[in-house]
């Protein structure tokens, strides 16, 4: 270092050293704090769908029956308060369904960002396809009013006199063996066959027939148009001499009845279709990969919006869209029998915790006038469907129950009141199968004044909540 020289070359280098480390920390520094403040930001996005899902199912809501009074609600919360691992299904409708009630309490949660609520709930599907059989006779029995002698002249033509008549499908019982079509050949004696007190003869009319029963004063004539499924039970001793006679016509498919002078019997006709019932069960994983959530709505800026296109121009407006979801069991249990015709929510719905009692009885009161309804029936593995209907004033209401191997049991009661045992309803369910009733249409009646449902004994107190998957899916993001 030369006299006078303020710094030496060493310490000019020092220097220049000194600030280009300096600048380096400090360009760094600023570097650091700009993704420090970028992974808090984010970190702060990403808890708000977290907290919010975390509050929404992990805690009742206050307060905890906030359902009943959506608009007094101060949180929203999902939980049940009895069962504590499951989501109340009453309060997942009333967040579905009181948008305007709880949008505000949401929207605390959500830090008042933008969000979207997607329920993808697990539901059975329930139809009815087609038409229920028209019943023209039911489980009538023909006998001699006068009581001697017990039978009565029973005959069933095509043509004026006792004329054979034409079947698509014809099988005789006899103690327990089913004889069908052709089978019923073997019976043969001669050219008939002789029937016997227990027999059962039924077939499906390829024409249009006359029934006709007559003893003196009394007479009993029914036509029956062809397709029609006609089961006639042999109930007395005193069956006469009466056969199936294969005389101008031949076996199996035309014949007529003879020795018929004194028979006594009970008689059924029916269309011969059932409708499809159907009740298939999708779970909400299934629903979430078709993308079709049972409830899709969004609060965006403060205002309530169910239209997609809307809601996904908002998202896409926003630099950033957070998303989480939970898996979610729900407890279910419905039991409203003055509930509407509904396809989609039943009337009774839940699983079976006692055995249900053998003398229990469903009944339905109706008025004095023309109508029907129908129902549809799940009991563990069976989908079940059930018609009742009249069709003037003066008519017995009649019903029709289709069981799940397409069987038809008929029933008939007064003019107003119909009555089904429980047992033939639901079968024999056991101990945990699912119990679902829908009431799924009604015409000529007035659901509100006219039509009064009701189980004797009440079976509420044999079903608890049935648990159901559910997905919640929520999207927070923020439009500018």
């Amino acid at each position: 270092m030369r006299r006078g020289q303020l710094f030496s070359m060493d310490a000019l280098i020092s220097i220049v050293l000194v600030i280009m480390i300096l600048g380096t920390v400090s360009a760094t520094s600023e570097s650091l704090r700009s993704e420090i403040a970028s992974m808090v930001g984010w970190y702060e996005r990403a808890n708000i769908a977290d907290n919010m899902l975390d509050v929404l199912t992990k805690s009742p809501g206050e307060p905890e029956d906030w359902e009943i009074h959506a608009k007094d609600a101060q949180v929203i919360g999902l939980r049940s308060p009895d069962e504590p691992h499951t989501i109340d299904y009453e309060k997942l409708m009333a967040l579905n369904s009181s948008l305007d009630d709880v949008k505000e309490k949401l929207m605390r949660l959500a830090e008042w960002k933008d969000f979207m609520i997607e329920t993808f709930v697990s539901s059975f599907n329930i139809s009815i396809e087609g038409r229920f059989p028209r019943v023209y006779i039911e489980n009538m029995t023909f006998s001699n009013p006068n009581g001697n002698p017990p039978g009565i002249n029973f005959e069933i033509s095509g043509e004026p006199g006792n004329t054979a008549f034409t079947v698509s499908y014809v099988e005789i019982v006899r103690e327990g063996r089913t004889y069908i079509n052709n089978e019923i050949c073997t019976l043969k004696n001669g050219n008939n066959i002789d029937l016997e007190e227990g027999d059962r003869v039924k077939f499906v009319l390829a024409q249009d027939v006359t029934l006709t029963a007559k003893r003196g004063n009394y007479e009993y004539v029914k036509e029956l148009p062809s397709g029609t499924v006609v089961d006639i039970y042999i109930t007395g001793e005193e069956v006469s001499n009466f056969k199936i006679n294969f005389g101008g016509g031949s076996c199996p498919y035309s014949f007529k009845f003879s020795g018929k002078g004194n028979v006594v019997v009970t008689v059924s006709a029916y269309d011969n279709q059932t409708p499809k019932i159907k009740g298939e069960y999708t779970f909400a994983s299934i629903l979430e990969t078709l993308d079709e959530p049972t409830y899709r709505w969004a609060v965006i800026n403060g205002s309530i919006f169910k239209d997609q296109d809307i809601i996904s121009n908002s998202m896409n407006n926003s630099p950033w869209i957070n998303m989480e979801r939970r898996i979610v069991t729900v407890g279910r249990l419905e039991y409203n029998l003055s509930a509407p015709p509904s396809a989609e929510t039943p009337m009774v719905y839940g699983t079976l915790g006692n055995f249900l009692p053998d003398s229990a009885y469903f009944r339905v009161n109706v008025p004095d006038s023309g109508g029907n309804m129908s129902f549809v029936i799940i009991s563990g593995p069976k989908t079940r469907g059930l018609f009742i209907y009249k069709e003037k004033p003066e008519e017995n209401l009649k019903a029709v129950l289709i069981r799940e191997d397409e069987k038809i049991v008929l029933y008939s009661g007064t003019t107003t009141s119909i009555s089904i045992p429980v047992k033939d309803l639901f079968g024999d369910p056991q101990i945990g199968d699912t119990i679902g009733m829908w009431f799924y249409s009604l015409d000529g009646w007035n659901r509100e004044e006219d039509v009064k449902i009701e189980f004797i004994h009440d079976l509420k107190w044999a079903l608890k909540p049935r648990l159901d998957t559910t997905i919640i899916r929520l999207h927070v993001w923020d439009e500018p």
